[in-house]
């Protein structure tokens, strides 16, 4: 009695978990849907409907009983001698449906046999139970019972539950441990080594006069015990639909009846040893089981995930790719805060590509960054105001022709000026158009000679930069004479080095920014000789 309310206690708590766990998946928050009151009915049916048959398998296994009880050679292995007089086949059909990942409920039938053999010489204290008298021949005796049985079960998913204990897992394997009750039927028969017969139960009265073609009581009459399972069991998934299934079972009655051999010890029981397969039929995955522990796990490593999202930068231009809107910044190209590369004179043209960083603001350019200079005069057409003069025309700064250079009045005519990076008096490819424009005057004007005067910013020394802007003058020189075949003797080379820079005040609508000065300042200048 003891037992059985221990066990009914473990029940009622399992099913309080099962309801619990079905309600942790409940929303936090209400929705409300409107809709058509005959339309909820049907969805609620649906619904009803999926939930009584989601999750149910079907198994079918088959295994052998092993006895133990007053008619029994061994405690604890069966008789070599005898061994299917102790071994007896038997068969399961079960249905078992899974209410949440810890929790599932399994119904089945049992049939077969269980049995036992005794020999006499086996245990000195050993009371055959011979109620009619000399029917024990004295060498042994044996029985066997057959049952059928009906349970129902309650399994506690182990490999889940462990997840309170342990992260680790084994794939597509699950645990479980088995407990619950069964009514169990049977008709059991005693008899000697030779065959005779000693006692029964379950079968007509008076078949003990005979040997043969014993007479089994109908299913109603025959006796019937409530008995207790516990066991393991396992399951292996091989797919969504098919499980492999083994499991070891003990169940045991209050009766002392089923070997036939009735010593008032009510200690009979068998243990069930089971392989099998089971089917699932709508299966729907039930969310994952996760402890607290793994719960604040999971948040933690979503959290990390979002936050290496938020640092990724594939272009490794110091903004990450959340906001970066130009994913595919060359490597080492300055950007500003939303990664797309700088544009210093905004012509659309990225200065690192941008063969004149200098551009008018509003000009037109061209692929290179370059602005347009329709009669190639060497002034751009955004500050040009007389945009078709002749070819190697001298202009001043304007694109004004210098009709005649000798008695002009300025005689600061502005040729194109040729710019320079910091600290170098190589000539870039930006400078090619400019100094083509150079060298088409000059080669139209053959008698016209230049003073070509390089300048620096202010950055480093004065000896420094005196002597960096004497090489960008010789620098050009060379170039001209080299390329266009203009002889060097109509240059003079001077150096202003950082002491003439272009004044705030002609440039600071165009170029505010101090470090745009400077590079305007690190460039070369000519002046017509008289």
């Amino acid at each position: 009695m003891k037992k059985f309310l221990i066990l009914c206690f473990g029940m009622i708590f399992g099913s309080k978990l099962v309801f619990s766990q079905n309600n942790t998946n409940t929303n936090h928050y209400s929705i409300k849907v409107y809709a058509e009151e005959s339309t909820k009915k049907q969805k609620s049916k649906k619904l009803s409907y999926n939930n009584l048959f989601n999750n149910i398998e079907f198994g079918l296994t088959s295994g052998v009983t092993q006895f133990y009880g007053d008619i029994k050679q061994f405690d604890f292995r069966p008789s070599y001698a005898r061994f299917f007089d102790e071994i007896k086949p038997s068969y399961e059909i079960s249905i078992r449906k899974k209410i949440n990942p810890l929790i599932s409920l399994k119904g089945s039938f049992i049939t077969g046999k269980f049995g036992g053999i005794h020999t006499e010489k086996i245990g000195d204290n050993y009371e055959v139970y011979d109620p009619y008298n000399n029917f024990y021949e004295g060498n042994g005796e044996y029985f066997v019972t057959n049952f059928n049985e009906l349970d129902i079960q309650l399994l506690l998913n182990l490999s889940n539950a462990s997840a309170f204990f342990s992260n680790n897992s084994l794939d597509n394997f699950d645990f479980f441990f088995n407990t619950g009750l069964g009514i169990n039927t049977f008709n059991s028969i005693n008899r000697n080594f030779s065959g005779t017969y000693i006692y029964s139960y379950g079968y007509e009265e008076g078949v003990y006069l005979q040997n043969d073609n014993f007479i089994k009581k109908s299913f109603v009459k025959s006796p019937k015990e409530i008995v207790y399972v516990y066991g393991i069991s396992s399951s292996y998934n091989l797919n969504n639909k098919i499980d492999l299934n083994f499991n070891i079972t003990k169940r045991k009655a209050n009766t002392d009846y089923w070997d036939s051999h009735d010593n008032n010890a009510n200690n009979d029981y068998f243990n069930f040893y089971a392989f099998g397969i089971s089917y699932k039929i709508l299966n729907k995955e039930l969310k994952d089981w996760l402890t607290p522990i793994q719960e604040l796990e999971k948040n933690i490593n979503s959290t990390n995930a979002n936050i290496e999202w938020l640092s990724e930068d594939s272009d490794h231009d110091g903004v990450s790719d959340a906001f970066d809107k130009e994913l595919n910044t060359p490597m080492g190209v300055a950007v500003d805060g939303s990664g797309v590369s700088l544009d210093i004179d905004m012509d659309n043209i990225p200065d690192y590509i941008d063969k004149d960083p200098f551009s008018s603001k509003g000009a037109i350019v061209d692929n290179n960054g370059v602005e347009f200079d329709s009669d190639n005069d060497g002034i751009p057409d955004s500050k040009d105001l007389e945009n078709n003069t002749e070819i190697g025309s001298i202009v001043n700064q304007y694109g004004i022709s210098v009709i005649n250079y000798k008695n002009n009045n300025e005689n600061n005519s502005y040729f194109p000026s040729i710019y320079f990076e910091s600290g170098s008096f190589y000539i870039n490819n930006s400078n090619l158009k400019r100094l083509a424009t150079v060298a088409m005057i000059l080669t139209n004007n053959p008698d016209l000679r230049l003073e070509v005067i390089g300048n620096t910013d202010k950055n480093g020394g004065a000896d420094y930069n005196k002597e960096l802007a004497k090489k960008r003058a010789n620098s050009v020189i060379t170039y001209l004479s080299t390329n266009f075949k203009i002889d060097e003797n109509r240059f003079k080379s001077t150096s202003n080095g950082e002491e003439k820079p272009l004044s705030i005040e002609s440039v600071i609508k165009e170029f505010p920014s101090k470090s745009s000065l400077s590079k305007i300042n690190r460039r070369v200048d000519f002046r017509i000789i008289e």
